[in-house]
Parts: C-alpha cells; sequence; structure tokens
C-alpha cells in the first residue's frame, strides 16, 4: 500500500535457524528495526561486481508477514 512501509529481510541461511536469527533480533533492536517479512533464499543474487543485486531480490509475500487482526481485549488496550 501507498504510504506504508516495513523492513523486509532477505537471508540466505547457511543453517536452518532463522528463528534464533529472528530472537537475537529482538533481544538487540528495538521494535521499529526488527523485520516484519523475511524470505528465505537458497542465495542473494549478486551483481558481476559481487554486490547483492537488490533488483533481482523478489517481492515479500505481504500475506504471509501480515498478523491477523486482533481486537483489544482490555479497557487499556481499547
Amino acid at each position: 500500500k501507498a504510504g506504508n512501509t516495513a523492513l523486509c529481510a532477505y537471508v540466505a541461511p547457511q543453517q536452518d535457524d532463522i528463528e534464533a536469527l529472528k530472537a537475537a533480533l529482538k533481544d538487540t533492536l528495538p521494535d521499529y528495526m526488527v523485520p516484519v517479512f523475511w524470505v528465505e533464499m537458497d542465495e542473494l543474487p549478486v551483481t558481476a561486481n559481487g554486490k547483492i543485486d537488490k533488483k533481482a531480490l523478489p517481492a515479500p509475500d505481504i500475506e504471509a508477514g501480515s498478523a491477523a487482526y486482533k481486537a483489544p481485549e482490555t479497557e487499556m488496550e481499547t
């Protein structure tokens, strides 16, 4: 959506421990700096210069990364 922004992490894990990476980031970074979307890839695309090819990265699956709406439960949340 226009005007909405969210961080996306593209990862090519050498180990299958993405959950540990997410937990480590949540422990060390403020909430607004923790990526909302995570795209796992076998390897990151690179240019001829060996840099990450940002144009070749796939778009994140926004539906998978968004949490379902949870209505406020307490008076304070309301």
